[in-house]
């Protein structure tokens, strides 16, 4: 089967009306679940994985696959109205999108998180079809020191997450490291940080900690105030939902340079969206004009970057999973037991005498992604409505979903401790101006920055940095972390010749 045919073959099988049924039954599923916080699309899969054992095979594709495809999309609308993430991957998307919807423009944070959603779902599935056969040889080349040192990058972008304040926001990356390591070390085994307590055995769980440090100081925050979300009075919902669709549009260099963070950080498998939102946010808050000024206070453009990456890395997480085998996410460890299920292999197949399963995938992301951001569209005004919501009725029923969600991670008790420890915590640095994200970016980063350095010294010893790859990504790193220390001491020597 020529490219060319299995492009088309791949289309015919996702158009088919039953298969398109069972993928918009999937797009249903995954929009109702994933907004709400803890329950995410590793349990719709969870649970629809026995039903694929009844279907046809592309009738199963187009169904678990439907539901990992938008899942991104959905978790922006608690993040942005209440400041309760979805999921990890819209982490991010709090720190503009919830200031914008306590400025009245809800309508307008949820459609430009929409929009951007699925241009970055799209562009994240061109990027898929047309570099796979490029990408294959540089996904083999990467090992774990070169992952080791691209984990760095991102902690390194913690100074970024931090506003005017940088040396606040490396102290609470640190503790986000330190966080990080509680639980048993897996080499020696030897619990670290743990106090003897059980529930900490296991580390702590990212989204008790989310839901603590920045959902419950806003539930705080809004019942002390006595008013809605929205101080201000909404803003025309119509005008709103255009002016959201306007944004992504116009800024569409943003999207692309956050698309292609997300597509890359996709490929690295054990990464996924945990810190595409982070990255793509970080690039934009570095790049975008003016952004140090207006990014965390509601600025449009940290909620485009953000969704826009997100969506777009499952293009990217798709590569090492349909090339080796390797899934890209844990998410899509169930998504590659769904298709050993229907009997579909990753692997050189998929790629040869299959490849009109690849071009099936492909074209998933992309219906998938449109459809689902129309139809998220389409309920902007009701959503929106939510931010005016008198507090005495909103903060016991945010309160009760955010206890849920934090429980319905591992049904754990323990969760629910953790995260109104991390909620007073939370709440003391919001009322003493220290940073929040960077302690939840050390959080997801730590753990794989750990098993990457270990694994490479085993290998290695320290001689691993001396690996070409690893060697030119730390010098860059190197120059990057220096050129604003030496910006200020050339600007010095300047104004000290004039």
């Amino acid at each position: 089967m020529s490219t060319w045919d299995a492009v088309w073959a791949g289309l015919i099988h996702i158009l088919e009306p039953t298969a398109f049924l069972y993928m918009m039954l999937g797009i249903v599923i995954s929009s109702t679940l994933v907004a709400l916080p803890g329950i995410g699309s590793k349990t719709a899969i969870a649970l629809l994985l026995p039903l694929a054992f009844t279907l046809d095979k592309f009738e199963a594709i187009c169904l678990i696959v439907s539901v990992w495809a938008v899942s991104n999309t959905a978790n922006s609308i608690t993040s942005i109205l209440f400041a309760v993430p979805g999921g990890s991957g819209s982490q991010a998307t709090i720190l503009d999108g919830y200031p914008m919807a306590r400025n009245g423009e809800a309508s307008r944070a949820l459609s430009a998180a929409f929009t951007s959603s699925a241009l970055g779902g799209i562009f994240g599935a061109i990027v898929l079809a047309i570099s796979l056969p490029v990408l294959k040889p540089l996904v083999i080349l990467l090992g774990p020191p070169e992952f080791f040192v691209l984990i760095l990058f991102g902690i390194a972008m913690v100074s970024t997450l931090s506003g005017k304040n940088k040396a606040k926001g490396l102290v609470i990356g640190i503790l986000g490291l330190l966080v990080s390591s509680v639980g048993i070390h897996l080499v020696s085994g030897i619990p670290r940080f743990t106090f003897g307590n059980l529930t900490l055995m296991d580390g702590l769980n990212l989204i008790p900690v989310t839901i603590g440090l920045f959902a419950i100081p806003e539930l705080i925050s809004l019942a002390a105030s006595g008013s809605s979300i929205s101080r201000m009075e909404l803003n025309d919902l119509d005008s709103g939902r255009r002016q959201g669709i306007r944004d992504s549009l116009t800024h569409w260099w943003l999207v692309i340079r956050s698309s292609l963070v997300g597509v890359w950080v996709g490929m690295i498998p054990g990464l996924g969206s945990s810190v595409a939102d982070w990255f793509a946010y970080g690039h934009a808050r570095a790049t975008e004009k003016g952004a140090e000024e207006t990014f965390g206070k509601g600025d449009v453009r940290g909620v485009i970057a953000v969704d826009s990456a997100t969506n777009a890395k499952e293009g990217g997480s798709l590569i090492p999973t349909l090339a080796f085998g390797i899934p890209g996410s844990s998410t899509l460890a169930l998504v590659f037991g769904g298709l050993l299920i229907v009997g579909v292999k990753p692997g050189k197949e998929i790629l040869t005498t299959h490849l009109d399963v690849t071009f099936s995938f492909i074209w998933l992301l992309i219906i998938a992604s449109v459809i689902t951001s129309l139809l998220c569209i389409v309920f902007i005004k009701p959503l929106a409505k939510a931010t005016q919501v008198r507090p005495t009725l909103l903060v016991p029923i945010i309160c009760a979903v955010s206890v849920v969600g934090a429980f319905a991670n591992s049904n754990n008790f323990g969760d629910i401790l953790v995260m109104a420890t991390f909620g007073v915590f939370g709440y003391w640095l919001r009322l003493h101006g220290w940073p929040r994200p960077p302690l939840l970016l050390g959080l997801v980063l730590g753990p794989e920055a750990e098993r990457h350095l270990w694994t490479s010294y085993q290998l290695y010893e320290w001689e691993f940095v001396l690996r070409p790859i690893t060697g030119s990504l730390l010098i860059l790193l190197i120059m990057i972390l220096g050129w604003p220390t030496l910006k200020v001491l050339f600007a010095k020597m300047r104004e000290e010749k004039v």
